[in-house]
C-alpha cells in the first residue's frame, strides 16, 4: 500500500537480540498498520540466531524498513543508533518481542495531530504466558498542560505507565531540541531517563484510556533479566537509582515545579524498581 501523501511519516525503533522467535509475529501487525507512512528501524544488536538475517529477507519485501547492525553493545546504544536515523515528525520505541493493534498508531498520531500535543500517552494490555491484564494509570481520555500532570507524575515516577518508551508517541523535534538520548551506562531504567529528559520540553499530553500496546512478559524477557541482575548487583542497582533520580530532578527544575514537589519527589527512591 502507498502511503498517503498528507500523512506525517512515523519512524518507529526496534532494538533487537535473538529475536528470530517473535520478528514475524511483530511484523505481521507492524507492516499492516492502517498507518502505512512509516519508516521502520531494526538494531540488531549483535543476535548469534539469524535475527538480522531474517529481518533483511522481511525488507526485501518491504522498503518502510531498514536494518543495521552493531555488535552486542546493549539496548540503549541500539535505541540511540535507531534514533540518529529517524526522520519522522513522530518516533515510537517498541520492542521486538511485543505487539501492537493494526490501528494503534493511526489512533495516536491522529491525536497528536488533533490536539497539537507533543506527547501521547495510551494505556497497554500486559501478557504473562496465557494471563492478560490491562493497565492505564491515568485512567483518561483527555489533553492537558504537562504541568497540570506533574503531581500525578511525583506520586507515581516508578509506574511503567510514566517509565517506559512503547505506550507513547514522541515528537522528533522535541527529542532533537531536548538532545534526548538514551543514557549508554545504565544497565536499566535508560527509558525513564529518556522519557523525564523529553518531558523537560512538552507543553502539552493527550491521554488515551484504550490498550494501544500488547507487552508481552515471559521468563526469558529483558524485564526479567533486569529484576535477576538488580538482585546480583545491589551496589549498581543504588547506583542507577541514584542517576535517575537525578533525571527526574532536573525535569522538575527545568519546568521550574522542584521547589513546590521536593518534599515528594525523594520517596521517587524508595518506590522505584522495575515494574
Amino acid at each position: 500500500m502507498i502511503p498517503e501523501q498528507d500523512e506525517a511519516m512515523v519512524s518507529v525503533v526496534i532494538p533487537a537480540y535473538n529475536a528470530t522467535g517473535t520478528l514475524e509475529r511483530l511484523f505481521a501487525c507492524l507492516l499492516n498498520q492502517t498507518w502505512q507512512n512509516l519508516q521502520i528501524i531494526l538494531v540488531n544488536d549483535g543476535s548469534k540466531d539469524g535475527t538480522e538475517e531474517m529481518a533483511r529477507k522481511i525488507a526485501e519485501e518491504d522498503s518502510r524498513l531498514t536494518v543495521v547492525s552493531q555488535g552486542n553493545l546493549g539496548i540503549s546504544y541500539a535505541r540511540n543508533a535507531g534514533v540518529a536515523l529517524c526522520k519522522g515528525k513522530y518516533i515510537r520505541f517498541i520492542d521486538a518481542d511485543d505487539t501492537l493493534p493494526l490501528d494503534s498508531i493511526e489512533r495516536m498520531v491522529r491525536r497528536a495531530e488533533k490536539d497539537g500535543s507533543e506527547l501521547v500517552i495510551g494505556g497497554y494490555d500486559q501478557y504473562f504466558g496465557e494471563r492478560k491484564s490491562f493497565h492505564n494509570l491515568a485512567g483518561r481520555d483527555d489533553t492537558v498542560p504537562c504541568d497540570d500532570m506533574m503531581r500525578h507524575l511525583c506520586d507515581h515516577a516508578n509506574s511503567y505507565f510514566y517509565g517506559v518508551l512503547w505506550n507513547k508517541l514522541f515528537l522528533r523535534e522535541i527529542i532533537e531540541e531536548n538532545g534526548c538520548r538514551f543514557q549508554e551506562d545504565l544497565t536499566w531504567g535508560e527509558d525513564f531517563a529518556f522519557v523525564m529528559d523529553y518531558l523537560a520540553g512538552v507543553k502539552q499530553v493527550s491521554f488515551m484510556k484504550d490498550s494501544l500496546y500488547d507487552y508481552r512478559r515471559t521468563a526469558g524477557s529483558t524485564s526479567i533479566q533486569q529484576v535477576i541482575d538488580c538482585v546480583k548487583h545491589p551496589a549498581e542497582n543504588t547506583r542507577i537509582k541514584g542517576e535517575l533520580y537525578r533525571h527526574l530532578k532536573d525535569m522538575y527544575r527545568k519546568r521550574g515545579l522542584y521547589e513546590k514537589y521536593k518534599n515528594r519527589l525523594w520517596m521517587y527512591l524508595f518506590r522505584v524498581g522495575l515494574g
